[in-house]
């Protein structure tokens, strides 16, 4: 399959035997094993060594056992990003549960388990171990461990993951995934006692997301953002001028798209709030950005607009109820006339219940806390 073509389907799987099959194609061997009523569907990219996918299934146990492990020992870390629905994962000696919006990394070359205990929907990315650079050491820390909702580097490493089953792209794209990779083993491995040190197209996605996040600090700005992520203001710059804007016309515009929602959103709320629950700096800063883009005032623009609140515009249709649409996802959260992400020149990076049958150096340490690189088993 190329880089540029759609992703294949699988949907509407009940049989055990051929959803074991799909499943063992798109990641390693695998045993599953199912009570009752059975559905799975599975979508997935090939990006060169890498693999792209989103998984559904019911409840349901899968298990990559010493034996299959000793049948087909390819050297692969499987990192997930859990998009809903309630799991147990346990490899190493580590178990425990997975919250939605959370994620965790497996290990292929040593047997593991997870337990789909509802309904679940999971991002998941294929790395071949070298390619990760992850050492035995680290992977035996990390591999089974789960991080919780709200960080970070699984946030971003989500959008990107969507994108690129969506969009698909070459070299560039596996450039950035294998990036976001390392920062999310980073945190794994050094929590908020280090940050790792981002390439050109991961700092863009990284920094994108941050300003999104923490639009509404009015407090937030170009020095800040550079001194979040270890780089010049210069540095910084340079990226976003690769795509196009700068830092601060990017915060610009996710602030004014934030504060248009809310006008709507809120047709009680004052212009005084809007402004600043979006981040302006006063209230008049505020009218006069909006003036210039929308050639009114917030509250005349506001008494125009028909309804109650904001039009919704319908999602693409969901291709099966165990796969939920990832155009929202893939979007930058509060900007949707900013260009899609994947259209970027990208620089070179730096860069035991479960488990039923049993038969490195460090990444980068950068002071602060955030996304980057790791070695593990």
């Amino acid at each position: 399959m190329t880089d540029d073509a759609p992703p294949r389907e699988h949907l509407a799987v009940t049989g055990l035997d051929e959803w074991s099959h799909r499943c063992s194609t798109a990641y390693v061997p695998l045993e599953v094993d199912a009570d009752g009523d059975f559905q799975g569907a599975l979508r997935a990219r090939e990006l060169g060594p890498l693999g792209v996918s989103q998984v559904g299934a019911t409840p349901s146990v899968v298990r990559r056992t010493a034996r299959r492990v000793a049948a087909d020992p390819r050297e692969s870390v499987l990192l997930s990003v859990f998009l809903h629905g309630s799991t147990v994962i346990a490899q190493h000696g580590h178990a425990g549960p997975v919250a939605s919006g959370g994620g965790y990394l497996l290990a292929s070359d040593q047997p593991y388990g997870i337990r789909l205990q509802s309904p679940t929907d999971i991002l998941v990315l294929r790395v071949p171990t070298a390619l990760a650079g992850l050492g035995p050491a680290t992977l035996r820390e990390i591999a089974g461990r789960a991080l919780p909702p709200g960080t970070g580097e699984i946030d971003v490493l989500g959008r990107e993951l969507a994108a690129a089953l969506l969009r698909g792209a070459g070299a560039d794209r596996q450039e950035l995934l294998v990036d976001l990779l390392r920062a999310v083993t980073h945190r794994m491995r050094y929590g908020d006692r280090s940050r790792p040190y981002l390439s050109g197209a991961a700092l863009w996605a990284s920094a994108r997301w941050y300003l999104e996040r923490h639009h509404g600090d009015p407090g937030l700005g170009v020095e800040e953002l550079a001194a979040r992520f270890m780089v010049s203001r210069r540095h910084l710059e340079k990226q976003f001028a690769r795509r196009g804007t700068t830092p601060a016309a990017y915060l610009r515009q996710v602030r004014g798209e934030s504060a248009r929602r809310l006008l709507l959103a809120d047709r009680s709320a004052t212009v005084e709030r809007v402004a600043q629950t979006a981040g302006f700096n006063g209230v008049d800063t505020f009218i006069r950005a909006f003036r210039r883009r929308h050639g009114q005032t917030p509250a005349d623009w506001r008494r125009q607009q028909p309804g109650r609140g904001v039009a919704a515009t319908p999602p693409p249709p969901q291709t099966t109820e165990l796969l939920s649409d990832l155009h929202r996802l893939a979007a930058p959260a509060d900007a949707p006339f900013l260009a899609p992400p994947g259209h970027e020149k990208r620089s070179t990076p730096t860069s035991r219940s479960l488990e039923r049958d049993d038969a490195g150096s460090p990444g980068l340490v950068m002071k602060g806390d955030g996304p980057g690189p790791r070695r593990t088993r």
